[in-house]
């Protein structure tokens, strides 16, 4: 991890956009390996961010700050949390709300 913060501080840490990447720069990657009950993950998008620290189970195994907020997280989550669904939402736009635990 970047810095030596316990994962109680980074999972109460406020949450922003890395303000040196473009928005064709930002992502979030999931990685579900067959061999795992763990889904990878990787993220530079907020909304994302506060979502994976919101998941008590998630693990947290590096991350980025800038100005005393969070901007990027990579870890662990239970695949357990993760919902796919077959229909698409009525829009292609970034949600401006997602379902955080209770942390957020």
């Amino acid at each position: 991890m970047t810095d030596e913060l316990t994962e109680d501080k980074i999972r109460t840490m406020p949450v922003k956009e890395a303000s040196d990447l473009s928005p064709m720069e930002k992502e979030t990657v999931l990685t579900m390996p067959t061999d795992m009950d763990m889904a990878l993950f990787s993220s530079e998008v907020s909304t994302t961010i506060k979502w994976f620290l919101s998941v008590e189970e998630s693990i947290i195994e590096d991350y980025q700050t800038e100005d005393g907020s969070i901007v990027a997280v990579k870890g662990r989550v239970p695949k357990g949390n993760i919902k796919l669904q077959s229909s698409a939402r009525k829009s292609n736009v970034e949600s401006q709300m997602v379902a955080y635990g209770d942390e957020r």
